[in-house]
């Protein structure tokens, strides 16, 4: 035997002895078992914690050190995004980004905080979530952004709304004094710090640092790096949850069960765990706030990755009150020197070029308000399949977004307009937009983005049209609620965040209101 083989030898009997080891088994007792730390279930952890019920948290990804959010931005993509931030629809047209770990996609996200407008939770027979939005907010610590809170990047895209004389404004967010603010915000916030553990907020204000430190003050107990296997139901009754961790196997009973592990995951749960499914409604419903990004290179520098990402927002083109079922809103959107390279289109020395007007680029996203639904299924290993595909309506309003995001760019000062189209194709006048309209938006020519997927277990008293009740309880199952992005009955056109954390404590007062839990 080699010295390479006795090597390899080595390996395999090392790891032939790590399969042997015994792995633990623990089983566990608590009323309420919440799968899912996100905007959903921290809140409902917290609420129901506080209320005096025993509650266990279950978490797949790990419980994370904000001080340990480095630089190392492939490294952040595992431990902070499902799939390494490569998850996407079955095509490959869309990239959707889906946070892991605890506090879910609060970690990443750009803390805008915007309340869904009174009129569509009417719409959708919840019109007491209303209420819960201050109590969300003060706990979150929703503050209204400062003209000190505008970078250049966000002054570049207000002069250009000026100038088309369109409606825009400062926004709200969940966030303290950061000192390193930045595109790396997308890779977690290493200041967050908040009024639980400091005198002031400082940072990214998620759950990580709000609900979930006051989940586990009230005893609610966490466990993360803990994979849901499985939800158990007797005689139409959900009765516990099993889970894998890394030494083993986790066993709990539970008088109830919180599924608020996101829009994609939870269904996949549901359909794993074989409940029922009689009016084949779970999974269905698919919004996925489709986006697209364009970008205008400027003479002047704009530096678009130093300070708050996003301040600012164009809402011309939305307006929920009226027309609840379509639009776009216009944000201004850039990121780290490796997020742009990878959305800017060409290659070799075109692509290099744009790269070299890093600091001179200024994005705006086009998010849709999308009609299109689509669907979330499992293989035959379990793992989701998200079917998605634009219908032509939603692809014309998304290209007439883009068309007026460049618009703007343009009255804003750009010298050319870059498309995210799988090659560089140079726009320089007004004139040169009719390309945008000629191309179009067609699956895997142009870059796709999705982080607000929602509405698969979608909520409803018609029984024949939901898969949940108003209350966020099972239909078919007593005991089971949702409480994530899952429950939307219509896609939402804002960042939901805010909507989520509101449902979950409407939620939570359903859970206790029901009795189930004595």
């Amino acid at each position: 035997m080699n010295q390479f083989q006795s090597r390899i030898s080595d390996i395999i009997n090392t790891a032939r002895s790590v399969r042997r080891k015994k792995k633990v088994e623990q089983k566990e007792v608590t009323d309420v078992c919440v799968i899912g730390s996100g905007a959903g279930g921290a809140v409902v952890a917290k609420e129901l914690a506080e209320a005096g019920l025993s509650v266990i948290i279950l978490e797949a990804g790990e419980h994370h050190e904000a001080s340990t959010f480095g630089t190392y931005e492939p490294e952040m993509l595992r431990r902070l995004f499902w799939d390494s931030g490569l998850r996407s629809t079955r095509d490959g047209a869309i990239v959707i980004s889906q946070g892991i770990g605890v506090g879910g996609s609060t970690v990443h996200n750009l803390c805008y905080a915007v309340r869904l407008p009174q009129t569509v939770l009417h719409r959708w027979g919840v019109p007491e979530v209303w209420s819960h939005f201050d109590e969300v907010e003060r706990t979150l610590g929703v503050t209204q952004m400062q003209e000190s809170d505008v970078n250049e990047l966000n002054a570049v895209i207000r002069y250009g709304c000026e100038m088309m004389r369109w409606r825009g404004g400062l926004q709200r967010h969940n966030r303290g004094d950061c000192p390193t603010c930045g595109a790396r915000c997308l890779f977690g916030c290493p200041n967050s710090k908040s009024i639980q553990t400091e005198p002031v907020r400082t940072g990214k204000q998620s759950m990580a640092v709000t609900y979930i430190p006051l989940a586990l003050a009230a005893g609610a107990r966490l466990y993360s790096n803990c994979m849901a296997e499985k939800i158990h139901v007797k005689q139409k009754r959900a009765v516990g949850v099993s889970a894998r961790l890394p030494s083993g196997t986790l066993d709990i009973e539970s008088k109830v069960v919180v599924l608020a592990a996101g829009a994609i995951n939870s269904p996949q749960l549901w359909l794993k765990s074989q409940l029922p499914n009689a009016n084949r409604r779970v999974g269905k419903n698919l919004h996925l706030h489709p986006a697209v990004f364009v970008g205008g290179i400027f003479n002047e520098t704009i530096d678009g990755h130093l300070g708050i990402p996003q301040s600012y927002y164009i809402d011309q083109f939305l307006d929920l009150r009226r027309a609840p079922d379509s639009g776009y809103l216009l944000m201004p959107a850039f990121g780290s020197q490796m997020i742009v390279a990878a959305s800017l289109p060409g290659f070799g020395k075109s692509h290099r070029e744009l790269m070299e007007r890093y600091r001179h680029t200024a994005a705006l996203l086009v998010l849709l308000h999308d009609r299109t639904t689509g669907r979330v299924s499992i293989n035959h290993k379990g793992m989701p399949n998200i079917s998605y595909r634009l219908r032509r309506s939603d692809r014309q309003v998304l290209m007439e977004g883009a068309i007026n995001a460049a618009r703007l760019l343009f009255a804003a000062g750009a010298t050319e307009i870059v498309m995210p189209y799988t090659e560089h194709i140079p726009i320089k006048t007004e004139t040169d937009l009719e390309i945008i309209r000629q191309r179009g938006i067609v699956r895997n020519d142009i870059m796709l983005a999705s982080s607000h997927p929602q509405g698969t277990l979608q909520m409803g008293e018609e029984r024949r049209n939901a898969v949940v009740k108003l209350s966020g309880e099972s239909h078919a199952v007593e005991g089971l609620f949702v409480a994530d992005a899952s429950l939307f009955p219509t896609s939402i056109g804002v960042p939901p965040t805010l909507t989520i954390a509101a449902l979950g404590r409407h939620i939570a007062g359903r859970i206790i209101e029901s009795g189930i839990v004595q």
